[in-house]
């Protein structure tokens, strides 16, 4: 009954203190469009190095959880480190194309070691605003744990860009209870680095840097790329969010039962009942 409310209170001041970043994707460039509370440089390095392990900054709430600004963060920041993953991927398949190699790689292409020696251009890639806030509702001392540290929002840097699209949407706790909501200019946002792993789009790359006769090796890199990062993006559940998710399942099966069992036995009871007609 209060979770608006809740939810309202707890972002409210999420436009003064929070810092957004311009992000060129193509290079992965990162400058500070806006200063809010300072971020120190690990909690910086390791949030945003799309490239750096398989997501462990993410938050993964079950749907038991209902962390609502968990879930807003985990879309936002998966989202970016899909399609640096996809650039940085892409960037190197184009490279190894310009040269004469095979399109595909073994190689991982985020390590920094890499080192491209023909300049590749990626048409349409995403240049976006992105809110970032070190900490919620913590002392800002704790801020260091990356529990505590929230992307909020996101904008692309063409778009007429207001403070409701760096603020987690709160128009509808039974909406979020399906799918996190986004205003239209975050879900332009999203939808900007989803298309980094579509087919067309590397294609598309491919044909900007003079390079045809590739196009299938290209849609069926992305594709098998696509695949890879929802499995490092994927959450794992713990033993105890297992257990959580089955007890739960449990439950819901227990009431379904004893209802059916109550309706059987008050409709055995109406059916078997004397008439009380003369």
């Amino acid at each position: 009954m209060t979770a608006h409310d809740n939810r309202a209170e707890l972002t409210k001041n999420l436009v003064a203190e929070q810092t957004v970043y311009r992000i060129n994707l193509a290079i992965n460039a990162i400058i500070t469009q806006k200063a809010g509370y300072a971020v120190d440089k690990d909690v910086f390095d390791a949030t945003f190095n799309g490239c750096m392990g398989n997501g462990e900054q993410l938050k993964n709430p079950m749907w038991f959880d209902h962390d609502w600004l968990a879930q807003k963060s985990d879309m936002f920041q998966s989202a970016y480190i899909a399609s640096t993953r996809n650039l940085a991927a892409l960037s190197l398949a184009l490279h190894r194309a310009k040269i004469g190699e095979s399109v595909y790689s073994f190689h991982y292409a985020c390590t920094d070691a890499m080192d491209w020696k023909s300049p590749v251009v990626i048409p349409n890639a995403p240049v976006v605003y992105l809110s970032f806030l070190h900490r919620t509702d913590q002392s800002i001392m704790d801020s260091a744990n990356a529990k505590y540290n929230w992307f909020t929002g996101r904008c692309l840097a063409a778009a007429p860009c207001t403070d409701a699209d760096f603020v987690p949407r709160n128009d509808s706790i039974y909406v979020d209870a399906i799918t996190p909501q986004v205003t239209k200019n975050q879900g332009a946002a999203l939808k900007a680095l989803e298309a980094t792993r579509t087919p067309e789009f590397w294609i598309a790359a491919a044909h900007a840097n003079g390079i045809y006769g590739h196009d299938s090796e290209f849609a069926d890199y992305a594709a098998k790329q696509a695949v890879q990062l929802a499995r490092d993006l994927a959450h794992k559940e713990t033993p105890a969010e297992d257990f959580a998710h089955e007890a739960e399942v449990a439950v819901v099966a227990s009431v379904l039962f004893v209802g059916f069992i109550s309706v059987w036995i008050a409709r055995c009871a109406y059916k078997f009942a004397p008439s009380q007609e003369n």
